[in-house]
């Protein structure tokens, strides 16, 4: 509860691997998605509180240790779990 009786959105930490900057990571994109296509981020696991990242969380990116980007999570979607 955030004191206004709302709960505090949960967001994600991901590393960005392989892109020093937001732009490395944005040209890498623009050579591998069709215009138009949603992001999708790939994790090992679903993620437990899948809900709480729905209602509001974001995706928080971390290139060479500090966050750079920020990106809503629209949907989670799970495949062969």
């Amino acid at each position: 509860d955030d004191g206004y009786g709302r709960a505090m959105p949960l967001h994600m930490i991901k590393l960005a691997v392989g892109a020093a900057t937001v732009e490395d990571m944005l040209a890498w994109r623009a050579g591998h998605a069709r215009p138009g296509e949603p992001w999708v981020m790939t994790t090992r696991m679903s993620p437990k509180r899948a809900d709480e990242l729905l209602d509001g969380g974001s995706l928080y990116r971390v290139f060479k240790g500090v966050i750079l980007c920020r990106q809503a999570i629209l949907a989670i979607g799970t495949t062969g779990e």
